[in-house]
């Protein structure tokens, strides 16, 4: 059974990732994205960020402004190489 913490109205796709994207380009520094995607939970909004070092730990506050339930979807940071924004997640 999916997660009850994520149930209930969802904002668009359209509104949510334009929402994501602009706190992305306002406190991130390096490439990013967004898309959705599932897994055993269900569907997710993903935060795609690049990170010279993906073990390091994000900044706290950064991490602040990124809520697990952002407009009703699951969020998920998933931090990729250098690069791997335009090569694996352009369309």
């Amino acid at each position: 059974m999916a997660n009850l913490a994520f149930a209930g109205k969802k904002a668009t796709q359209q509104e949510v990732k334009k929402a994501l994207m602009l706190i992305l380009a306002d406190n991130w520094p390096n490439a990013f994205t967004v898309d959705f995607h599932s897994d055993g939970g269900g569907h997710i909004l993903r935060a795609i960020v690049e990170c010279e070092n993906t073990d390091d730990h994000l900044d706290k506050e950064f991490k602040d402004k990124l809520p697990p339930k952002f407009m009703g979807w699951r969020l998920v940071i998933l931090k990729v190489p250098i690069g791997h924004v335009k090569v694996f997640y352009s369309s």
